[in-house]
């Protein structure tokens, strides 16, 4: 949603790029996160909040400071405020926003579902952020959600409100009120890709540091942990402020995988860090602070999908934070053991972190349920047979989607028993010309012809570039299994047992492997390597991993011609 303030004229901010935290890249979504912000102060961060050019501006709370324990009015003076910024002015009307509060600009501070001004100061946050039409007139505080659409991926940011319906931090109070926690419930269980759940006050914040913390309320923080468990949810975490600094927290397995906590609160503050044992990034220093966090949801050649969150000094450029989270690590993985692919028999394992959690698993294609086999141990089947396995809680409440692997059984080819009189190595067959991809060998006459026990294509060619080999003959493989033959070569190559082409690694081109995958019955096989050089390197090794994973290269096994 984008603001529709009306203002005089806007001031253009000038100024150069945002030197430590580079240009948006595509393909990745920017969030900006902005808390903590002294409205009655200079606060240039605002102005180079512009120029990261986020997708998404998150008001994370202390927005203003507001306290007002005698007259709300003061709560609007504020607001009035912080709008005649002609930074925060363009950063609405620019690029969308989500909006939540803490104390300060709830109306005090500390303070919880005492304040007894919560009514006006819920109704005055609706008007300034236009959340009238988001947030119900009648709802108890100010909690939403939004969804966005990143390429084929939902993120979906969940705005909790910390203060509404806050009890005393007496140890066994509670957050956010039994109206939120069945609204949070029904949150967790739209589908989404990642959910960011904001909070206005630290969770993962120990107790024992003095501020306000969700471990002050220990059993609120269990809760919000094993709701997010038992409605399954995944690539889960969260944002917050409240701390006049920056940091990152992580507390191993909360979630059954660890709960990750971005921390940023100081857009024109700064104070030293508390105690926080479950702190594992550096804390930033910078009194002006901008801090943004970048999505990439969708893999690429070089990158796995990750979050980047990093926070930099608006004045003089520098990075003073940089932490990434792969997306596989606030997600429950589940490792199948061994290759698709066997002959014969094939003992599966199913590999896993949380020992918390069971497994349970189906071989006839069906939806593992709470009474479906529970795996305890590795099992053996000996035909085709997709499995399908997925995580329990301990009191049998869906914890996963459903994991699948399909295992084939293949039938190997049967070795030859016929041939006789065989010599050790291969026959080659050499050729002359100027390749981009295998030619047609039947239309060629070869210049040289011979044996060799080794594919050194180099020692066997006349010249250095613009030729090609054909190696011809016989391999005898150890035992009925399934090979994953390899060509590495530079430039094309292929691979041939019998008539099937098992490794096509064809075209002109630098170092590069390819694989292919056959069942090969124990004995004898015909084998046919092709192989040309365009320009610019020679190279060609060939082998094949079996089915335990150990890794032969052809040189070292019986070749006959």
């Amino acid at each position: 949603m984008k603001a529709i303030f009306i203002f005089s004229p806007l001031l253009i901010l000038a100024g150069t790029a945002f030197g430590q935290i580079p240009t948006k890249e595509e393909g990745r979504f920017r969030i900006a996160v902005l808390a903590c912000h002294r409205q009655f102060e200079p606060a240039p961060a605002l102005a180079r909040y512009l120029e990261v050019e986020p997708d998404l501006c998150l008001w994370i709370g202390d927005n203003v400071y507001a306290d007002a324990p005698d007259d709300p009015a003061f709560i609007q003076t504020c607001y009035d405020a912080l709008v005649a910024k002609p930074a925060f002015r363009q950063l609405t009307e620019q690029f969308d926003y989500m909006a939540t509060w803490d104390d300060h600009d709830f109306g005090l501070n500390d303070a919880g579902k005492e304040y007894r001004f919560k009514a006006e100061s819920k109704a005055m946050f609706r008007k300034f952020w236009q959340l009238e039409d988001v947030i119900p007139a009648g709802q108890d505080g100010i909690y939403y959600t939004r969804h966005f659409q990143i390429g084929d991926k939902d993120l979906q940011v969940i705005m909790l409100d910390v203060r509404y319906n806050r009890d005393a931090q007496d140890g066994s109070g509670d957050v956010l009120g039994e109206s939120q926690w069945q609204w949070l419930e029904k949150q967790l269980t739209e589908p989404a890709d990642l959910r960011l759940i904001v909070s206005g006050f630290q969770i993962l914040l120990d107790r024992e540091a003095g501020s306000e913390t969700w471990d002050k309320f220990p059993l609120a923080r269990r809760r919000l942990f094993n709701t997010i468990r038992k409605n399954g949810a995944q690539g889960v975490f969260f944002l917050t402020g409240d701390q006049h600094y920056g940091e990152v927290c992580r507390l191993r397995n909360a979630l059954d995988f660890d709960a990750v906590e971005l921390q940023f609160a100081g857009i024109n503050q700064i104070e030293d860090p508390e105690f926080n044992p479950l702190r594992v990034a550096p804390v930033i220093r910078s009194k002006h602070s901008v801090a943004v966090i970048d999505l990439l949801l969708k893999p690429t050649e070089e990158e796995v999908p990750h979050l980047l969150f990093q926070i930099a000094d608006a004045m003089t450029n520098q990075t003073e934070l940089r932490y990434r989270v792969n997306l596989d690590e606030i997600n429950l993985q589940l490792q199948f053991t061994g290759p698709a692919f066997f002959v014969d028999q094939h003992q599966i394992a199913l590999d896993h972190f949380y020992p918390h959690l069971e497994i349970r698993y189906t071989l006839d294609g069906s939806e593992p349920t709470a009474v479906s086999q529970l795996y305890t141990e590795p099992f053996t089947i000996d035909r085709t047979t997709t499995v399908n396995a997925r995580y329990f809680t301990w009191d049998h409440q869906v914890r996963s989607p459903v994991f699948s692997k399909r295992y084939e059984r293949l039938e190997p080819r049967p070795a030859t028993e016929s041939v006789k009189d065989l010599s050790p190595g291969l026959a080659f067959h050499y050729y002359e010309g100027e390749f981009e991809q295998l030619p047609d060998f039947s239309t060629m006459q070869a210049l040289r012809t011979g044996t060799t026990t080794q594919l050194e294509v180099a020692a066997l060619a006349r010249r250095e570039d613009h030729y090609a080999l054909v190696f011809e003959g016989w391999i005898e493989v150890p035992a009925s299994d399934t090979y994953s033959f390899f060509t590495i070569s530079d430039d094309g190559s292929s691979l041939f047992v019998g008539e099937r082409e098992v490794v096509n690694n064809d075209g002109s081109h630098s170092r590069r492997r390819k694989n292919g995958l056959i069942a090969l019955e124990k004995g004898l096989h015909p084998i046919r390597i092709e192989y040309f050089e365009d320009y610019s390197g020679q190279l060609l090794e060939v082998g094949y991993v079996r089915s335990d994973g150990t890794q032969t290269m052809l040189t070292s096994v019986p070749l006959f011609h």
